[in-house]
């Protein structure tokens, strides 16, 4: 395809802007966030091999207009262009529709999710107007993807595609591959089934009833006789290991599937699991159907040696399936993308330059709560009821109000089972929403982790609090190795992977992904997102509360370029502390500008034979480097003396 016309991209952009409200046309900074789009979509079209080419756009720089403009002006230039937007939530997806329509035909156009189809029910939308305020009055029929040069739709549609190695209209147009294909925001790379015993035993149950309906072809009957038999072995087996787990290592490879079973549990597909459970009127909006969908995708690849058991965390079974490949012809939206150390594991992921975003407004504070809240936020901790989380939410809350002035715009960033039980909720404010309260005229704003990223629904929120940390669960993290490996679960050293301090490159690079990321596009949706024309990010207050402290300080300055040094609040240390607790901390808040081996066995019981180790610890490591300490020799600083200093600021430079 030949070269974007940028001039003719901006017009399409402008135009797209001169309908917002309040009308106004593209800056400078966005322009620049647009042709990098640009650059990325000529080259993923030229693409022979399969890649994502990545732009690590930043929140709030148009990223989504620009896509939109860009779909557009390619519709109408090239009548035999056709392209895809796969978004994260419905909502996104009513959103860029709406926009499209008003620049393209609109019978080159659909949308597609459950909400868009015929089969959404008046409660259904109802519900989700109520939630969002979103109102759907274009509805669709699922073929009206393959026939429509443009086209909405979200992740789990596109991602059905691959999973399920069928055609549903989004990747191709007609039977031939779509030349375009945006994905806005990071696509879900792996596939991971987490499965119970008893769930095993519910598609048996199912599928047993289904034998008997006359309807049922003897053909189908046969092979869901063979498919039962063998679940039923499946399931005593998973019963056993279960039973032995106790007397068993935290995690254990499982051979689930024999080989005289291989073939009969292969033998039923998706296709026909589906087939059958609609013979059964169970719709595919029911959280059942999926649920049952998702026991066969596990029984699929446990059969191929991707799985394992743990008693660790959510105890039960694990099965993955290998990475999703990369596609030619494809771009991903992330504005968190250069962060993220998982694309770099996998094949085919090219990142395209973007414009770096100043945060010189943005203050991150690291905030340690008291002892008895302190790396609690778990659920055998505060999260535990509502009687052990009400002392850390009144704690909390007073917090807010001493550090924020009246009348803010506050987004707090917890975890759904902390919000679950209402407390941060103020019983006579004004606001219906349960997500919504007043705190001593504060207007604060409620989001749990997993929910929220690329909204835009707090962008005039200043003030930013993030409660603990999102970690991944470790069972998912050590899947994630497997299927980047492509490694039955024999080949892992499973335990090796699973310890609490894993010293192992792939978890590490995929567990602090997952919290670097979490923390920039979760901060990202308050005011920093607004960014002014010569790239300049709003006024805002990011706060971590009891956050990973040497992962935000190895990565602050990548996350918010710019930015002021951190600022610490709470008491970091304790009696309890070790000696490299004690030794990080002395390093983060001394105004030394020297620290002699007596000064730190003082001050922290280091001792000289302890101290090289303890340089490279995790914790201390990235103090030394955000704070410019450095080794050497008392003679070479002082001119004389025995033994090594550390050395920070001008005089070591």
């Amino acid at each position: 395809m030949k070269n974007i016309d940028v001039n003719k991209f901006y017009k399409t952009m402008d135009q797209l802007m001169s309908d917002f409200s309040p009308p106004r046309v593209s800056t400078y900074f966005e322009r620049k966030g647009g042709a990098s789009l640009c650059k990325a979509s000529e080259l993923a079209m030229s693409d022979k091999l399969p890649k994502f080419r990545l732009v690590s756009a930043p929140t709030g720089g148009s990223k989504t207009t620009s896509s939109i403009a860009l779909l557009a002006m390619l519709a109408n230039e090239n009548k035999g262009f056709t392209g895809a937007y796969i978004c994260k939530t419905i909502e996104e997806c009513e959103y860029v529709y709406r926009q499209l329509k008003r620049l393209v035909d609109p019978s080159v156009l659909a949308v597609y999710s459950y909400l868009h189809s015929h089969d959404a029910t008046p409660v259904m939308l109802l519900e989700k107007k109520k939630e969002h305020g979103l109102e759907i009055h274009d509805l669709f029929d699922a073929n009206d993807l393959f026939s429509s040069r443009l086209i909405i739709t979200t992740h789990s549609r596109w991602k059905k595609e691959y999973d399920d190695e069928v055609d549903l209209g989004v990747r191709k147009y007609k039977g031939n591959q779509r030349n375009l294909i945006i994905i806005d925001e990071e696509p879900e790379l792996f596939s991971i089934f987490p499965c119970l015993t008893h769930e095993v035993g519910e598609l048996v149950d199912r599928l047993s009833g289904l034998v008997h309906q006359e309807e049922v072809l003897p053909k189908d009957t046969n092979v869901i006789h063979k498919f039962t038999t063998a679940l039923r072995s499946i399931q005593q087996r998973m019963e056993r290991i279960t039973d032995g787990a106790i007397r068993e290592a935290t995690y254990i490879p499982v051979d689930l599937v024999e080989d005289h079973e291989y073939q009969d549990v292969l033998n039923v597909t998706h296709v026909d699991l589906g087939k059958y459970l609609d013979q059964m009127s169970l719709s595919k909006r029911n959280d059942q159907y999926d649920l049952l969908m998702n026991t066969l995708f596990f029984l699929h690849a446990v059969a191929e040696g991707m799985g394992f058991h743990t008693r660790q965390g959510t105890s039960g079974f694990y099965a993955y399936k290998c990475v999703m490949s990369a596609e030619a012809g494809s771009v991903v939206l992330d504005g968190s993308a250069d962060l993220n150390g998982v694309y770099n594991l996998c094949k085919g992921m090219e990142l395209v330059d973007v414009p770096e975003v100043d945060y010189r407004n943005i203050k991150v504070t690291h905030v340690t709560p008291p002892n008895e809240f302190k790396n609690k936020m778990r659920t055998n901790g505060i999260m535990k009821n509502s009687w052990s989380a009400k002392p850390y939410i009144e704690w909390f809350k007073e917090f807010v109000i001493e550090n924020t002035p009246s009348t803010s715009e506050i987004l707090v960033v917890a975890k759904q089972d902390l919000l679950n039980y209402g407390l941060h909720k103020s019983p006579n404010d004004n606001f219906e929403r349960p997500f919504e309260t007043d705190w001593n005229g504060r207007h604060v704003h409620f989001c749990n982790y997993g929910r929220g990223r690329g909204s835009n629904l707090w962008k005039d929120c200043e003030y930013i609090f993030l409660l603990g940390d999102w970690h991944l669960p470790i069972s998912t993290a050590i899947a994630k190795v497997g299927s980047l490996q492509s490694c039955p679960a024999k080949g892992l050293d499973l335990n090796k992977l699973g310890a609490p301090r894993s010293n192992d490159p792939l978890i590490r690079t995929i567990k602090e992904s997952h919290l670097l990321t979490t923390f920039k596009q979760m901060s990202a949706r308050i005011s920093l997102r607004n960014i002014d024309d010569n790239g300049v990010a709003q006024r805002a207050h990011v706060y971590s509360i009891d956050g990973d402290l040497s992962l935000l300080i190895s990565w602050k300055d990548r996350m918010f370029p710019n930015s002021s040094e951190i600022k610490y609040m709470g008491k970091t240390l304790d009696e309890g502390s070790s000696i490299s607790q004690k030794f990080a901390y002395l390093l983060l808040t001394t105004e030394s500008l020297v620290l002699t081996g007596n000064e730190l066995l003082e001050k922290c019981g280091l001792k000289p034979n302890m101290i090289v180790k303890a340089l490279e610890s995790r914790l201390v490591k990235p103090i030394l480097q955000n704070r410019g300490w450095t080794r050497i020799r008392s003679m070479e600083y002082f001119g004389y003396g025995r033994g090594y200093l550390l050395v920070r600021g001008k005089e070591n430079s």
